[in-house]
């Protein structure tokens, strides 16, 4: 049969797709379930209104019953018998007709929520008084009954939309006016648009928003007292839309409207709302160009609301207008779903700071919720769910649920946290680097256990925001290459990736003595120098200092025997308590009173380090003696102890050792306060260039008969003033090569150094000597020196100096070694003639960085006012004060003073 073909063809229509009921933003929201129990409910009701009215056996009191416990607020029509069997045999349109027509029915019932207003009731009521819907020739209206006009509210003239959505129109619209084609030319605003259709023929593509927009506001159905010439407009052949085709007659008497037919008061056309926004075949006449034959209006209305394209798309419509109720309720399970994970993310991210900032490790060997220790994250995030009821809640849940729920805890969501940490982090460092504009770089390579070398690059910067000299880590990356140009690729890259511009604004690099890094042809400060010469090299000083002694203790046999005997001395004692604790008690019985002393090991890494192994040798000298002298005839030692003790003893007990050691001693006497100077954090450049040429001086003046002659009385004063009974091994005569002599050869080139003395002099004390002065000439005589002097005119020290009032001047040379660098951002003459501004009026910007503790005496002395002590604490202790102003007198005070007076 037909209506069971029909039957079929509508009950596939059901099988909708999920995005076909959720074309809206709003809609994408709905989860899978939710969406599964709003199609359930909606077929269900379908179904049975197909039943009742396709089925065989509708006359029935059974379906009857059945229909009216579907739609309880209608009323079956009881009809004749003889009518209802010509029902049976009435044509297909009209079937499905009245299938669409329950199908709104049930629709409207189920889920509309709006309550019908008196002043609408009365306007319909009024337009359309007592008239057959339905349009038939003129002939037969009179033999039709009337009926009545059911009270249908204005409300429902638009869908049903809740109050939350209304506040996305405004979005909507706005999404609306930024359509390509559609002309607004004369359209003064969207508001003018209403739900008028005309707008229809110029949108090309429906988005989501489009949709919402144009299904709240409804179709468009004005009725004749709304048109300008209180009637429809009259077409060439006399004809015109009737108000009337808003509505439609069902076969039980009830009126229905036609909530899809839309008028377009500014074309005179007619546009399927339905079809329009959920059709999927496009029909020209009722989608795009408009309906205007109102010659057989209402049999092509009829054609096409009967059409399988319009039912499909009625069908859509009513899922759409269904889920509407339901969303409120969603977007607040939405919103409360999302406050819970911000907290619980909250809760994770402190704990990822804490664990990076204590340098701890995130994951354990076994993290199963059941493993007693689940990794220090899972550990943390367990002790702190004792506190968060939010935090506790989850983990039971994902306890209980497993994979069946996000779990915020995995590794990769450890993962994803420390990159967005990072990234936060970065992007926080480069506003930083791009509002202070100039930076220095330092960078460095390491082989580290994972048997990687991997390049760490620092940004040096002042952040402008509180004049803090701020030193970032910004990137470690894997490399493979320690060339200066594979370096300087990866350096350029991290710029690119930073939008840095360093070739206008690095001021300065910073690199190790490696010949990669400080190359005068491939190494990396020569080709970064290629591209901005304002890139200047500094190499540590202090650095240089440490190779300095390195290259020292290396220089020579006796110095290699010092060091190296003092390296075995410290594993031989420190490797064994009990020798440990024979030293300590040594020492009590020794020296009585002193503080107990602990051999230091020699490390090429701690630049001071061969100083203090050689002075505690020296100042726990026979206590080493006695416990070396024990071990050696203890029974109670293995062989392997004996001998190691007796090969010590001996090299201790001879005077090559202690030569050899007093050497070192004067050395380090001079080296070794350099470098802890240049290590200070406030260090004056200019000191520092004269320091180094000082120690330099100082050396060259060692290197003499007479200092060597201080070196052995003194070598004689201390064996004297040893109280042990051992002898002391001299120094040994050195058994010379002998040159044979060819014949006839007269010289006598061959003759052996006869005293062991010169020959240690030779040997040992002029070449320690000569290779430390070398080094120091060599690695401090480069060109930047000079531009430290004229940095170091920016100290306070160095300010107070020129802005005395009887010394009001400059060098004449200063800034002439600034100007080659930075030439391109200052010169040297406006340089100075600032600088001589800036000298005269820095004090007193000084005096208003701190409140003084009375604003209204005038007597008042503000010199001191960045101290908290008062005038009688400076004048009792003058040295306590002099050490709180020694960190004040520096470049980044003087910075700082600048920016809190906003300089």
């Amino acid at each position: 049969m037909k209506s069971k073909s029909i039957c079929s063809n509508i009950s596939s229509f059901f099988k909708i797709p999920a995005t076909a009921t959720a074309s809206s933003n709003e809609l994408n929201t709905i989860t899978k379930r939710q969406r599964l129990d709003i199609e359930e409910t909606f077929e269900t009701h379908l179904y049975t209104v197909a039943e009742s009215t396709f089925s065989n056996n509708a006359e029935s009191a059974e379906q009857e019953a059945k229909y009216s416990e579907v739609i309880p607020n209608k009323n079956i029509v009881d009809v004749p018998e003889g009518e209802k069997t010509n029902k049976k045999s009435s044509p297909i349109p009209d079937i499905e007709e009245t299938f669409e027509t329950h199908l709104y029915t049930v629709a409207e019932s189920t889920f509309s929520n709006n309550a019908e207003s008196a002043e609408q009731e009365a306007k319909y009521s009024e337009v359309i008084p007592n008239k057959n819907i339905v349009d038939v020739p003129e002939g037969e209206k009179t033999n039709k009954k009337s009926s009545p006009i059911p009270e249908k509210p204005e409300s429902e003239t638009k869908i049903v939309i809740q109050n939350d959505i209304d506040s996305n129109i405004a979005t909507d619209e706005k999404h609306l006016m930024e359509i390509n084609d559609l002309n607004f030319k004369e359209i003064s605003d969207v508001a003018d648009i209403g739900n008028d259709p005309f707008v229809f023929s110029s949108i090309k593509h429906f988005t989501p928003e489009l949709i919402n927009f144009f299904f709240k506001n409804g179709a468009s159905q004005p009725l004749p007292n709304e048109l300008p010439n209180k009637k429809f407009p009259i077409d060439a052949q006399g004809r015109s839309f009737h108000e009337n085709w808003y509505w439609k007659k069902l076969t039980n008497g009830d009126v229905s409207r036609r909530k899809w037919l839309s008028y377009s008061k500014k074309q005179n056309k007619a546009y399927c709302l339905y079809c329009v926004l959920f059709g999927r075949n496009e029909q020209t006449n009722w989608v795009k160009e408009g309906f205007h034959f109102w010659k057989n209006g209402p049999a092509k209305i009829l054609t096409h609301e009967t059409s399988e394209a319009h039912i499909m798309a009625s069908i859509k419509a009513a899922y759409k207008e269904a889920s509407f109720p339901l969303l409120p309720s969603l977007k607040e399970n939405s919103v409360s779903n999302v406050l819970l994970n911000r907290e619980l993310i909250r809760h994770l991210i402190d704990l990822t700071l804490f664990l990076g900032r204590h340098c701890l490790s995130f994951r354990g060997h076994k993290e199963g919720w059941q493993e007693e220790m689940c990794g220090n994250f899972k550990d943390l995030t367990k002790l702190l769910a004792k506190y968060s009821p939010a935090l506790s809640s989850y983990i039971t849940q994902l306890q209980i649920k497993g994979r069946k729920m996000p779990n915020f805890l995995s590794w990769q969501r450890q993962n994803q946290l420390i990159q967005a940490i990072s990234t936060n982090i970065r992007d926080t460092i480069q506003k930083e680097l791009l509002s202070s504009v100039f930076f220095s770089v330092s960078l460095d390579t390491t082989y580290d256990i994972s048997r990687k070398e991997q390049l760490s690059i620092v940004l040096r910067y002042i952040n402008k925001k509180d004049g803090i000299v701020c030193e970032r880590l910004v990137a470690v990356r894997e490399t493979v290459l320690t060339t200066g140009q594979h370096i300087f690729t990866m350096f350029e890259d991290i710029c690119k990736e930073m939008n840095l511009d360093w070739k206008q604004n690095l001021v300065g690099q910073s690199y190790d003595g490696a010949a990669s890094m400080r190359g005068a042809y491939n190494g990396l400060q020569s080709i970064v120098k290629t591209h901005n010469p304002s890139a200047t090299y500094v190499w540590c000083w202090a650095h240089r200092i440490s190779l300095v002694v390195v290259d020292a203790v290396s220089s020579c046999v006796e110095a290699r025997d010092l060091f190296g005997n003092l390296e075995t001395l410290y594993d031989y004692v420190g490797s064994s308590k009990k020798r440990g604790g024979l030293y300590s008690d040594y020492q009590k019985k020794r020296y009585p009173g002193k503080p107990i002393r602990r051999l230091k090991r020699v490390s090429t890494t701690r630049w001071s380090s061969h100083a203090s192994a050689l002075k505690t040798a020296f100042d726990t000298y026979d206590a080493l003696i006695d416990l070396l002298y024990y071990l050696q005839t203890d029974s109670s030692s293995d062989r392997v102890c004996s001998v190691k003790a007796k090969s010590l003893l001996d090299y201790l007990l001879s005077e090559r050792f202690i030569l050899t050691g007093l050497t070192f001693r004067k050395i380090f006497d001079l080296v070794n306060p350099l470098s802890k100077f240049l290590q200070g954090k406030n260090v004056d450049l200019l000191n520092a260039v004269s320091y180094v040429q000082f120690v330099l001086k100082k050396m060259q003046e060692l290197r003499n008969e007479i200092q060597f002659n201080i070196i052995v009385n003194e070598k004689n004063t201390f064996l004297d003033s040893r109280t042990n009974d051992f002898d002391m091994i001299p120094l040994t005569d050195i058994r010379t090569r002998r040159i044979k002599k060819m014949p006839g050869e007269m010289a006598t080139d061959d003759q052996p150094i006869i005293s062991p003395i010169d020959n240690f002099k030779i040997k040992t004390f002029y070449t320690v000597i000569d290779i430390v002065c070398t080094q120091v000439t060599e690695r401090f005589n480069e060109h930047s020196t000079p531009l430290f002097k004229d940095i170091s005119l920016f100290q306070k020290k160095r300010l107070k100096e020129v802005a005395e009032p009887n010394n009001l001047r400059l060098p004449i040379d200063a800034f002439n070694a600034f100007e080659p660098v930075y030439g391109k951002f200052v010169s040297a003459v406006n340089l100075r003639r600032e600088y001589l501004q800036f000298a005269n009026t820095y004090f007193e910007f000084e005096k208003l960085v701190k409140l003084p503790e009375k604003l209204h005496e005038l007597d008042h002395d503000f010199t001191d006012v960045l101290n908290s002590d008062d005038n009688d604490d400076q004048n009792t202790d003058e040295d306590s004060s002099e050490e709180d102003e020694k960190p004040q007198d520096t470049i980044h005070m003087l910075f700082e003073v600048c920016n809190r007076s906003e300089l």
